[in-house]
């Protein structure tokens, strides 16, 4: 039986691979999406006298789900998804991601996650630095529908793109 991880956020993921594509076709950016490396553990069939996957799990833990370069900037992000209507959980947030992002922009880089609510079918930008500071204010699980709206950025379509962030990453010089 082969191991399998439901990826609840795969076309989220196509969206942004779908406005990834129209960037480096218009020469705007390179960004690509991070593969996840994969053990695969494999079973002979005898009666087929094949080898057939029988399991795979990660091989370790991953970085951020893309990254690349635009306007001569490092931009390095992770994409969530959230079904939730009045908040974001940040468990959804893993350790190595945010280290890897603090990493990224220690180095000048931009670090910053990309959130969907499929309830409200809306999609923000949340910049690393950005849920530090939501983080020392609050002890809270998750991170308020609300405090989105009021401190992040709305990410909509534009462009012929169905989820047009670049404009809104490379307006923030910060990162």
């Amino acid at each position: 039986m082969v191991s399998q991880m439901v990826n609840r956020g795969r076309f989220y993921e196509e969206w942004i691979d779908q406005a990834n594509q129209v960037y480096e076709a218009k020469g705007l950016a390179v960004i690509k999406k991070i593969p996840t490396p994969w053990q695969v553990q494999r079973k002979y069939n005898q009666y087929k006298r094949t080898y057939e996957i029988a399991y795979a799990f990660p091989e370790r833990k991953s970085t951020v789900d893309f990254g690349g370069t635009a306007s001569a900037q490092s931009i390095w992000f992770d994409a969530k998804v959230t079904e939730n209507k009045t908040s974001f959980p940040l468990k959804n947030i893993h350790d190595h991601q945010v280290d890897y992002l603090e990493k990224v922009y220690k180095q000048g880089g931009m670090a910053f996650f990309l959130v969907h609510f499929t309830a409200h079918n809306k999609s923000f930008l949340l910049w690393l630095s950005d849920l530090f500071k939501f983080r020392a204010i609050s002890a809270r699980k998750s991170i308020p529908y609300s405090w989105f709206e009021e401190n992040c950025e709305v990410i909509s379509s534009g462009n012929g793109v169905t989820l047009d962030y670049l404009p809104a990453v490379l307006s923030r010089k910060d990162g």
